[in-house]
C-alpha cells in the first residue's frame, strides 16, 4: 500500500495532522515524519514516487520547492499538499506551475483537509487496476547470467522510465542480485521476511528492502540453500499482495529452481524471460524448460527468450537455438566481458558504468519494447517558427503564466 506521509519539523503539528488523517479514514497508510521538510526531501529512500506527501512548514523557499520538484520529476503531477500559515501569491503560483495538488492554510480546517484526502482516495481507486507489472528471469542451467540480466534490467526500467521497481532475488544458491546494483548491506533477506510473514505489512516490508537507488528497491536473496528451502509459495503470495499496489514493476530473479514457490511467481508474471546461451548444453536444458512451461499452461506470448553472451560466430546459431526451443529469441545481450566485469567489481549496474556500451543499448531496447516512451506531441507551425524566443516572450509577463493562469486560491486544487 502506498504511504500518506505527514511531515513537519514541529512534532505537535505533525501529530495534529496525523489525527485529522485518521479521522478522514484515508485508504493510504499514514506515516508520521518529524523532520525538517528541506532535509527530508534530500534524504534518499524516505520518499518514493508512489507516496503522497503533506508538507507543513512556516515557509517554502525556492530551494525547498526545487528539491520537491526533483523528487517527483513527472511534469504537472506532484503528489503533495503544502501547508503553511501565510501562503503568499508567489508560492501559490509556483505550486500551480509545478503541479502541486493544493496549498492549505495552517491551522488546518478539518473539513477542508478531509476533502483533499477524499480526492486523493478517489484518484487511488481510479488507478487501482494499474498494479505492478511482473517480470521473471529464470535459467534452465547454471551460469547463464540470469542475475546479471534481471538486476540490470530492473535498474534500466527504474532509471529510463522513472518507474518504481522492486527486484526480488529468489535464487536459492547464491542470492547476490543486490550486490549487482548496490554496495549497500541489505537490512534483511527474503528468508528473514518469510520468517515473520504473519506480521508482514507495508511498513515492515519497506524496512526490509534495500533502497538501492531512488526508484529501485531490492529484496536480497537468502544466500543459503537451507534457509531458502523454508520459503513457501504462501509467503511469496503475501509478498505479492503487498508489493503490487506499491510498485510499478516487480522483477524476480528465479535462478534455475522450478519449485512450488517459483511456480507461484511464474503464475502471476506478465512476462517470463528464460535466459540461455548459444551452446549445446543450453539447447537440451532450454528445450526441457520450455516443455515445463507448456505443461504449466503458460501462453507462448508470455515467454521471451533472452540469449546472454551472444557472439555472431558462435558454433550454435540463433536459428538452431530457436528450432530446439520451439520459440523465437526476443533479445540478445552481447558478450561484453570488460564492462560486465567492471560493473560487478564496483557493484554498479552496467547502464550506470557504461551508458553507451553494447549491453546498455540492448537494455534500452528491452525497456523500450516493454515500456514504450510516450509519444511526443507535435508542435504547431507557429510554435516552431517562433522557437524559444517566442516562448520566452510569452512567459515574461509579470504575475501570470504563459497561458494567463492566475494565482491559486488558498485551499483549492493547484
Amino acid at each position: 500500500m502506498a504511504k500518506l506521509i505527514l511531515m513537519s519539523a514541529d512534532e505537535t503539528r505533525a501529530r495534529q495532522m496525523l489525527a485529522l488523517a485518521q479521522q478522514a479514514d484515508t485508504r493510504r497508510q499514514p506515516q508520521l515524519v518529524c523532520m525538517d521538510p528541506a532535509k527530508a526531501l534530500g534524504t534518499a529512500g524516505l520518499l518514493h514516487a508512489t507516496d503522497f506527501v503533506v508538507l507543513q512548514a512556516d515557509e517554502f523557499d525556492m530551494d525547498m520547492l526545487e528539491r520537491l520538484r526533483q523528487r517527483f520529476p513527472e511534469p504537472g503531477d506532484v503528489p503533495c499538499i503544502l501547508v503553511t500559515p501565510q501562503p503568499s501569491a508567489e508560492l501559490l503560483m509556483r505550486a500551480m506551475r509545478m503541479g502541486v495538488r493544493s496549498v492549505l492554510r495552517w491551522p488546518l480546517d478539518p473539513r477542508e483537509f478531509n476533502e483533499e484526502l477524499a480526492r486523493l482516495d478517489t484518484r487511488q481507486e481510479a488507478e487501482a487496476g494499474a498494479q505492478a507489472r511482473t517480470v521473471a528471469f529464470t535459467s534452465c542451467k547454471g551460469g547463464s547470467g540470469t542475475t546479471f540480466a534481471a538486476s540490470n534490467f530492473a535498474y534500466a526500467v527504474a532509471t529510463l522510465r522513472n518507474k518504481r521497481v522492486l527486484l526480488v532475488d529468489l535464487d536459492q544458491q547464491f542470492g547476490d542480485a543486490a550486490f549487482v546494483v548496490t554496495d549497500k548491506t541489505p537490512p534483511a533477506t527474503l528468508a528473514d521476511i518469510c520468517q515473520q510473514v504473519d506480521r508482514l505489512d507495508a511498513a515492515l516490508l519497506d524496512a526490509c528492502v534495500t533502497h538501492a537507488h531512488p526508484n529501485l528497491d531490492v529484496i536480497a536473496g537468502a544466500g543459503d540453500p537451507v534457509k531458502a528451502a523454508d520459503i513457501r509459495a504462501t509467503h511469496l503470495e503475501r509478498l505479492l499482495d503487498l508489493a503490487r499496489p506499491a510498485y510499478d514493476v516487480l522483477v524476480f530473479d528465479l535462478g534455475q529452481a522450478i519449485n512450488p514457490a517459483a511456480i507461484m511467481v511464474l503464475d502471476h508474471c506478465d512476462t517470463i524471460h528464460p535466459v540461455v546461451q548459444l551452446s549445446l548444453p543450453y539447447l537440451h536444458a532450454g528445450r526441457h524448460m520450455m516443455e515445463i512451461f507448456q505443461s504449466l499452461g503458460y501462453a507462448a506470448e508470455r515467454t521471451q527468450v533472452l540469449v546472454n553472451q551472444f557472439e555472431k560466430h558462435a558454433p550454435v546459431t540463433i536459428r538452431t537455438l530457436e528450432d530446439a526451443l520451439g520459440a523465437r529469441v526476443a533479445h540478445t545481450l552481447p558478450l561484453d566481458s570488460k564492462h560486465a566485469r567492471e560493473a560487478a567489481n564496483q557493484g554498479v549496474p552496467v547502464l550506470q558504468l557504461a551508458p553507451h556500451s553494447a549491453t546498455s543499448r540492448v537494455l534500452l531496447q528491452m525497456v523500450e519494447q516493454m515500456f514504450p516512451a510516450p509519444a511526443r506531441k507535435e508542435e504547431g507551425l507557429l510554435a516552431r517558427l517562433l522557437g524559444p524566443r517566442g516562448q520566452s516572450g510569452q512567459s515574461g509577463q509579470s504575475g501570470q503564466s504563459s497561458d494567463g493562469a492566475r494565482p491559486l486560491p488558498v485551499g483549492r486544487h493547484a
